[in-house]
């Protein structure tokens, strides 16, 4: 029969404890921070989405309220002008000077954002209100101005009224023209050309948002919607994935407005902050768990060894009794043995020297016998100065050999205080199978033959 040798060298296996549970608990802590740190992650997600989807829906009604603020006023200006447009062309024959200049300053003054109307006869300007600044552009010929005569020429060609620009204009400033051409029996006579103040007209609109929290901007000069040039704001607002964008109808085109939300209006340590919770918060519930979870395991600890010496208790070893017992009922050819220990002379080291020296006789006793035997063997503290080694897988001849070194070990004097403590060492032995009873059954015959060791030595001791 082979047995397992005896290796003193290796780390007994009762000196390292529960080390699986606190990788458990520094696990479970870890765990437990990332579940909190995720927490905070997925409420700082829906809120931002909530925020989006909020800030969304507010740029969309934003977008409508602009759209129709523009419509309505380009319209209310538009009407006027097509108005006037039918005017002169039914008093073409007979219409004078001072005529078209009273009718021009009536509805200049009746009209917003409105800088000046020009009427050519052809394709010269010949009358515009109000004259005082506008001087320059008096008898300006359209063919003759490369800026402005591409779109005239096609707003002509086309028959139909087109919104054009925003343009220099050659009087100064910034205007957005809307020009009718007319045809009396479908013979070109002239155009009316109605020039909106840009400045004014498109602050108006930008009043209307009330709030700095959005901006917006416009594109589609001379109708070119979506593709156009600019018309108002800035069109790095268009590319914006936050931006609405939708298209506006004027004459002889389209026009295109995006309005974007400001991102920075959401306090930026708002995240921080909820982050900073979520660690901290974490960090307690992680602390608080790994603190519970080293708690239950000193507990466990304390519950199975012994404190003064760490060797297994009375209940650790009956476990580990009966489960050795059941593998060897399984194996039979492989011996069970327990080798009950007494310190012989341990009283009057207590009563002599004090509980400390005792202290120190056990201590040391704990640790000359885990050296002493096979890391997987059992040493366990039964009570007082009583100890039992649980053997597994040994023969007859590695238990006499055990029981040698172990008195050769233990009855060697302890060190203490300058002081050597010298204490005996009765031992008795019981095999299992060999009793043929249960580990109450084998624990009292290793204990009788215990006491028949200690009788005897005291016999030769006499």
């Amino acid at each position: 029969m082979t047995a397992r040798p005896i290796d003193p060298d290796r780390l007994h296996r009762d000196d390292r404890p529960f080390r699986g549970s606190r990788l458990f608990a520094f696990l479970a802590a870890v765990s437990a921070l990332l579940v909190v740190l995720a927490l905070g992650e997925m409420t700082l997600r829906v809120q931002s989405m909530d925020r989006d989807s909020e800030r969304r829906m507010d740029t969309v009604s934003r977008a409508a309220v602009l759209r129709a603020k523009v419509e309505r006023e380009l319209n209310s200006l538009l009407y006027l002008s097509s108005g006037l447009g039918s005017y002169l062309m039914v008093r073409s024959d007979s219409i004078r000077s001072k005529e078209i200049n009273d009718i021009l300053a009536m509805l200049h003054r009746s009209s917003r954002h409105i800088r000046n109307f020009g009427v050519a006869i052809g394709y010269r300007l010949s009358y515009i209100y109000p004259l005082k600044g506008n001087e320059r552009a008096i008898g300006l010929h359209y063919p003759d101005q490369p800026a402005q005569w591409p779109v005239i020429s096609r707003i002509i060609g086309s028959g139909k009224p087109a919104l054009a620009g925003p343009v220099d204009l050659v009087q100064g400033g910034r205007g957005v023209i809307y020009r009718v051409p007319l045809f009396i029996e479908g013979k070109y006579w002239g155009l009316l050309s109605t020039v909106i103040d840009a400045d004014t007209f498109f602050q108006a609109i930008a009043d209307e948002l009330h709030d700095a929290h959005y901006q917006f901007a416009l594109r589609g000069k001379d109708g070119g919607g979506l593709h156009g040039d600019p018309v108002w704001g800035d069109l790095a607002l268009f590319d914006q994935a936050n931006a609405v964008v939708q298209e506006i109808d004027v004459p002889g085109g389209r026009w295109a407005i995006a309005v974007t939300a400001r991102l920075d209006d959401y306090p930026q340590n708002t995240d921080f902050i909820v982050r900073l919770l979520s660690g901290i918060l974490g960090g307690l519930i992680a602390w608080m768990l790994y603190a519970l979870i080293r708690s239950r395991t000193e507990l466990a600890h304390r519950a199975m060894y012994d404190d003064l010496t760490g060797l297994p208790n009375r209940i650790l070893l009956e476990d580990r009794a009966e489960m050795a017992f059941a593998r060897q009922q399984r194996s039979p050819e492989q011996l069970s043995a327990l080798l009950f220990i007494d310190l012989d002379g341990f009283k009057d080291i207590n009563d002599e020297h004090g509980h400390k020296a005792g202290d120190a006789v056990l201590v040391a006793t704990a640790a000359r016998a885990k050296a002493a035997v096979r890391v997987n063997d059992t040493i366990a503290r039964w009570g007082g100065d009583e100890f039992i080694v649980l053997l597994e897988d040994v023969t007859q001849e590695m238990l006499e050999a055990l029981m040698a070194r172990l008195r050769a070990s233990l009855e060697a004097p302890v060190e203490f205080e300058g002081r050597r403590l010298q204490i005996g060492i009765s031992m008795g032995m019981a095999v299992h199978p060999d009793t043929g009873g249960d580990l109450d059954e084998t624990l009292r015959i290793a204990d009788q033959r215990m006491y028949e060791d200690k009788l005897a030595r005291r016999r030769r001791a006499v």
